[in-house]
């Protein structure tokens, strides 16, 4: 692992080398919504030209880590500082050479939840996101997963105590809303999920 700093990305870490099996490009934002800080993930599956770019919603760049940058194929973790930005929604926007682009949304909001919710928001983070057939959400004991589209319909639910949950094979690709809810009827987190071909 090599660590960079400079003055604008607080922190990169490059994550190269034989333990990387990806074959798909991805990118994911974790945790979104975030109040103060996040981590931009996303995986190159060959050596290729970037450009990595948050931008409001109205296409105006807040922040740019890559611009037209040469990348060795690997793992990469970007820290989103959020203290400069407003409350609202987000684009992060990565290019893959001249012909692919990935983006995904984003949500700043002020935080005003206490530390225990904070804990307990820092354990439900589902992965890999984007997907393509199944989830991984740490959150230990029974919980309610609800799947519903940007309108509210639902579209998958599930009860379970497992931490890995396949996606229905009828699901769409696309944007989704995944509600994690406790065995005591309590939301735990509402998070927005990206579902591949």
């Amino acid at each position: 692992m090599k660590y960079i700093k400079n003055s604008i990305l607080p922190l990169l870490l490059f994550c190269f080398g034989t333990t990387f099996s990806q074959t798909t490009d991805s990118l994911s934002v974790s945790p979104n919504p975030f109040s103060s800080s996040t981590v931009i993930h996303f995986e190159i599956v060959q050596t290729d030209t970037i450009t990595l770019q948050v931008l409001t919603m109205s296409a105006q760049v807040v922040e740019t880590y890559f611009q037209s940058t040469v990348l060795p194929s690997g793992h990469y973790n970007i820290n989103l500082i959020g203290d400069s930005l407003s409350d609202g929604m987000y684009l992060v926007h990565l290019e893959i050479g001249s012909s692919k682009s990935l983006n995904v949304k984003v949500v700043k909001k002020s935080s005003t939840i206490s530390i225990e919710e904070n804990l307990l928001l820092s354990n439900s983070l589902i992965f890999p996101n984007p997907t393509t057939n199944s989830l991984t959400i740490p959150t230990e004991g029974r919980k309610t997963i609800v799947l519903t589209d940007l309108n509210g319909k639902i579209v998958q639910k599930i009860e379970t105590d497992k931490q890995t949950i396949s996606l229905s094979s009828e699901l769409e690709a696309g944007e989704y809303y995944i509600t994690i809810v406790s065995s005591k009827n309590e939301i735990i987190t509402t998070r927005i999920m990206v579902k591949n071909e």
